[in-house]
């Protein structure tokens, strides 16, 4: 599936980094979805139409922020249509084969929050504020923000990463 943002990149000779803020989030969601199907097409899983609808939707609202930016404009609706979260769990809908009923689902939030600390490492910066991560990392933000305790320890520790507050008000993300 060619997506018309990386289309739009590569006619107008723009890189990702170059992008507005939301834009670049868009991208990151919609990668998200792409390991995700990824995944499941890996282990045989069949991933239905509705998920690749909602994938050209959210490659169509960052290709029309690409188009915002170079024609300097706002026309573009403030959100993504769909989150990654939402497509995620409807790609995982109905995934369940009787052989691995009894298993545990993994926690969905936790997942996106994984996904979101390995995004943020990948850039190979380490120290956030709390401006950046609710910028690029909105759902971390949004949990370190529902458990914020003033004075308190904060931060969020997942299988791979923790993302710890120091005395600076900077989150500094450590690979486990």
């Amino acid at each position: 599936m060619k997506l018309q943002y990386k289309i739009a990149l590569e006619e107008n000779g723009l890189r990702i980094n170059q992008l507005p803020e939301d834009a670049i989030t868009g991208i990151e969601q919609i990668n998200h979805v792409l390991k995700a199907i990824n995944m499941c097409e890996k282990t045989g899983k069949p991933v239905k139409e509705s998920v690749y609808k909602k994938l050209r939707a959210m490659d169509k609202w960052v290709y029309y922020e690409i188009l915002d930016y170079l024609h300097e404009t706002d026309r573009n609706d403030d959100d993504i249509p769909f989150d990654k979260d939402e497509v995620i769990d409807d790609l995982n809908k109905g995934k369940n084969s009787p052989q691995n009923t009894d298993l545990p689902k993994p926690d969905a939030v936790g997942l996106v929050i994984e996904s979101e600390l390995t995004s943020l490492y990948e850039t190979g910066k380490t120290s956030f504020s709390i401006e950046e991560l609710k910028n690029s990392a909105r759902k971390t933000y949004s949990e370190l923000f529902n458990a914020y305790e003033s004075g308190g320890e904060n931060g969020i520790t997942t299988t791979k990463y923790t993302l710890i507050e120091d005395s600076n008000n900077k989150f500094n993300l450590k690979l486990k």
